[in-house]
């Protein structure tokens, strides 16, 4: 067996995490997919492999004996969280932390920001040093377009809006989510055609293409800051939750226009969030491709479940394995992003051991790449990471 001790003592470094909140808290279900609303979703949810292996780490974070039922162990978790969530969730996180976790701030997609109020709650239990932050380009141009009439006034305010997030955050990244936003089918429209868009938009704000166009374009756009201040994009890839994804183009590969384009191409960094689940050897291929491309596997945990050490093989088959990083893709409640830190301490062992054992590689390697996956990767591809950890810890 692969050094378990090496890898559940190994530092750890959360490149993708979203806040939570309980006022923006959905059911404890959910977080086992039923992410369409429908008749009967919840009752899905809670018969599915995720959810149990979800309610047996709870079990034994509580101590509840082995034949406890899931329905008591819900029951439990249940009344902790309604009782006094800010002492819930910080009985979950202790002794689980990760170095850094890189926030994505854009955070709910469609709704509202968080308020100051809820970002202290949050740092009550992820201290604010332990915080960098992601900013997500779709954020801002969903609220400039709630303002702006004119095109010309969009793309000047929207260069302006994200240099100012950029600099007065702790960033390292920005973030698309254009997966959500028409699809990974990136087109690369010319000023005149997001014109054109931005004015059907106007008139017909339910239009979807319209949308898309607008999105694409300050995706391109957005490759200014990304050079200006050395910061990776991530972007979303893979399955989601919820009907606003497109589930037709999913898979990066619909990205390689993007990817070769000469703004992008050897200039920027690339982050592949996901592994593109399910599509992760196409993921790694392209990772393998471009020198500037890089991926996570954030999100491996419900994405995968039980299958999860075979898609992270697969993904490994072609990508270089220093160009893969560990993310929790932690969100809504805070048992995903505890959860996501155990689960993948044991998959990494599971997926090791299996390299280590069938001689595709030396154990004194192996334990190099796990580093990498958990720690190292993320300092070398996020440039401004370590920085931040060494003014929080100045600031202690």
């Amino acid at each position: 067996m692969f050094d378990r001790e090496f890898v559940l003592a190994h530092r750890l470094i959360d490149t993708h995490v979203h806040r939570f909140h309980p006022d923006r808290s959905g059911d404890f279900s959910v977080v086992a997919g039923g992410y369409i609303a429908g008749e009967g979703q919840i009752e899905n949810a809670s018969n599915t492999i995720l959810y149990n292996m979800m309610i047996e780490a709870l079990r034994r974070k509580f101590e509840m004996p082995e034949e406890a039922s899931a329905f008591a162990i819900r029951k439990e978790r249940d009344r902790r969280y309604a009782e006094d969530p800010l002492a819930y969730s910080r009985f979950l996180f202790s002794g689980e932390f990760a170095d850094m976790y890189c926030l994505e701030i854009g955070s709910p997609l469609g709704g509202p920001a968080y308020s100051d109020s809820e970002k202290r709650w949050f740092n009550s239990i992820i201290p604010i040093e332990r915080t960098c932050s992601i900013v997500r380009i779709d954020r801002v141009v969903d609220e400039l377009l709630k303002d702006e009439s004119e095109f010309y006034r969009l793309r000047q305010r929207f260069h302006e809006r994200l240099r100012d997030w950029i600099c007065s955050e702790p960033c390292v990244g920005i973030k698309s989510c254009s997966a959500y936003y028409g699809g990974l089918s990136v087109e690369n429209p010319s000023a005149s055609d997001a014109m054109k868009a931005f004015d059907e938009f106007k008139h017909h704000p339910e239009s979807r293409y319209a949308r898309k166009i607008i999105n694409d374009f300050m995706l391109y756009e957005s490759t200014e800051e990304a050079t200006e201040f050395s910061l990776p994009i991530q972007i979303h890839t893979g399955a989601g939750g919820g009907s606003f994804l497109d589930f037709r183009t999913q898979n990066p590969v619909n990205l390689i226009d993007f990817l070769k384009d000469d703004r992008v191409k050897n200039r920027v960094r690339i982050v592949l969030l996901h592994g593109g689940h399910p599509y992760e050897e196409e993921t790694g291929y392209l990772v393998s491709q471009f020198a500037n491309v890089y991926t996570d596997i954030s999100g491996t945990f419900y994405l995968d479940s039980c299958k999860g050490p075979e898609r992270v093989l697969a993904l490994m088959e072609k990508a270089p394995l220093n160009k893969i990083m560990y993310g929790s893709d932690g969100v809504g409640i805070p048992e995903i992003t505890w959860f996501a830190q155990k689960y993948v301490r044991q998959l990494l062992i599971k997926v090791f051991d299996y390299l280590t054992r069938e001689e595709y590689l030396t154990e004194r390697a192996a334990r190099r790449y796990v580093s990498g996956i958990m720690y190292d990767n993320a300092l070398e591809c996020y440039s401004g990471i370590e920085n931040y950890m060494k003014k929080g810890e100045k600031n202690k």
